[in-house]
């Protein structure tokens, strides 16, 4: 009888927990059935904080049995974590990198080969090939094209026509932005013609350089993953400089340029008070959203005589890591395609031409201009760029101080720049 009562007992407390559970809208059958979520731990740079939270959420709320869980990496930290991952085989499954500093994570075999992959994607021919380029190491691919910045020349159409100049036609080559920022400059007080970040190397990386790609010169021999300088000699670095030392000579540069380390790049074209500069498309948004006062234009960087251009291509590649759960090729798939569509809706620049030629610079004329940079864009790659090119106590930073600034001869800084970063190299 007893046994009897223990048996009716638990039947009925079991006929109340699937009655709860029913209440609930889920049955025990559900339960047990319910698919297993993968989740996926994803690394990126802390720049990436306006726009890849948004689309991570997006992914997670699309993927019923794929979760990522986003680490954004303090930018001064990126180098140091990313490199200890490589080393060790450890890290993330998915990895957003700057392509810049990519070349210094793919000798370690930290990203997966994925060249069968990229090279069966129906859009192929449509990925940035300077993204490409630095996710290439020994004939294999290891990242997928994300997002893309690019060097452009901005000029200020308001202070063109208060020096009396078209505000709808920029300089198209050297002369040309010399003449018009000694214009710019006889308006007086805190107005000049032109600007940039004489004491950030990285900055001026970004900014000058293109000049010297335009001139059909280079920086860099990428004939291993170190690479070799050619700073000199080299006439096309050489004639970049000299134009700028007289830009610099002729007072239609502001002075804060001789010490502007990169904190205040963007300022005083956001003040209205810079006539031109050479920037990406991260002022851009900021300029129409916070400064919709200055009226403004951008164009391709030119070559001496206009007949060429050229731009530093920035951005971000995707890869999986070797040790990535199977889940994470969806993921990198995934960014390729809706996530490029998405980045073009936030107004984001994707690495994707046929979508930021279609989507993105479709919503402001001037952006067509940032995705016709990109086909024309250089990125220097060497496991030693970073000290070499970003370093402002390195041979590129302190080139630009003698060679721009000082009164010494221009080559004389290229000769001792050449011979630092072969030494920097070679170590």
């Amino acid at each position: 009888m007893r046994r009897a009562q223990r048996k009716l007992t638990k039947l009925a407390a079991t006929s109340i927990v699937l009655g709860v559970l029913s209440m609930g809208g889920v049955s025990a059958a559900s339960v047990r059935n319910a698919p297993s979520v993968e989740t996926l731990q994803m690394w990126a740079r802390a720049d990436d904080v306006g726009f890849l939270p948004a689309l991570v959420k997006s992914f997670n709320s699309t993927h019923s049995t794929l979760k990522i869980d986003l680490t954004l990496v303090p930018d001064a930290e990126v180098v140091q974590k990313y490199s200890l991952a490589a080393s060790t085989g450890s890290g993330p499954d998915i990895v957003s990198t700057e392509i810049g500093t990519m070349a210094t994570f793919t000798p370690t075999n930290w990203y997966q080969n994925i060249t069968s992959l990229v090279n069966s994607l129906p859009y192929r021919k449509y990925l940035s090939p300077a993204h490409l380029g630095q996710a290439t190491s020994d004939g294999e691919i290891k990242g997928i094209p994300f997002t893309a910045d690019v060097s452009v020349l901005y000029w200020n159409k308001t202070l063109f026509s208060r020096a009396g100049l078209n505000p709808n036609d920029p300089p198209a080559n050297w002369a040309q932005i010399a003449a018009d920022a000694t214009k710019i400059r006889t308006l007086g007080g805190n107005t000049y013609g032109y600007f940039f970040s004489g004491a950030c190397a990285g900055c001026m990386a970004f900014t000058m350089l293109p000049y010297v790609w335009a001139q059909g010169g280079n920086i860099l021999k990428e004939n291993s993953p170190v690479g070799t300088p050619t700073l000199y000699p080299n006439n096309a670095l050489l004639s970049t400089l000299t134009f700028y030392r007289q830009l610099w000579a002729s007072g239609a540069v502001a002075p804060t340029a001789k010490t502007e380390n990169g904190t205040n790049q963007f300022g005083l074209f956001f003040n209205g008070t810079i006539g031109m500069f050479v920037q990406g498309t991260y002022p851009f948004s900021i300029l129409k959203t916070q400064y919709p006062k200055v009226k403004f234009g951008v164009e391709l960087v030119p070559s001496m005589n206009g007949q060429a251009h050229a731009s530093y291509a920035g951005g971000d590649n995707i890869s999986i890591t070797r040790n990535a759960q199977p889940g994470a090729k969806t993921a990198l798939l995934w960014f390729a395609s809706q996530g490029e569509k998405e980045l073009a809706s936030l107004g984001v620049m994707p690495a994707r031409e046929d979508i930021a030629d279609q989507t993105y610079a479709k919503q402001d004329p001037r952006q067509a201009v940032f995705v016709q940079a990109l086909a024309v864009g250089h990125t220097p790659r060497s496991t030693k760029a970073s000290p070499v090119l970003f370093d402002n106590t390195g041979p590129f930073g302190q080139m630009i101080q003698s060679a721009v600034f000082g009164t010494g001869s221009i080559s004389a800084a290229m000769q001792n720049a050449q011979k630092s970063a072969t030494q920097l190299m070679g170590q």
